[in-house]
């Protein structure tokens, strides 16, 4: 059964909801994850900031 909310707005109105993704810290090579949702996080091994251009 389809849900009629989504049936009556355009695909493009549907928001996708967030996802991780696991980057390397340029600081120290350490994985890290970060939101897709966000645009940086704290590396959890030494604290550098990582973001999503250091895919």
């Amino acid at each position: 059964m389809k849900d009629r909310a989504l049936e009556e707005k355009p695909a493009c109105s549907v928001k996708a909801a967030p996802f991780p993704e696991a980057v390397a810290c340029p600081q120290c090579g350490s994985e890290t994850e970060i939101w897709s949702d966000e645009t940086d996080a704290a590396c959890t091994s030494c604290g550098c900031k990582v973001d999503h251009t250091t895919c």
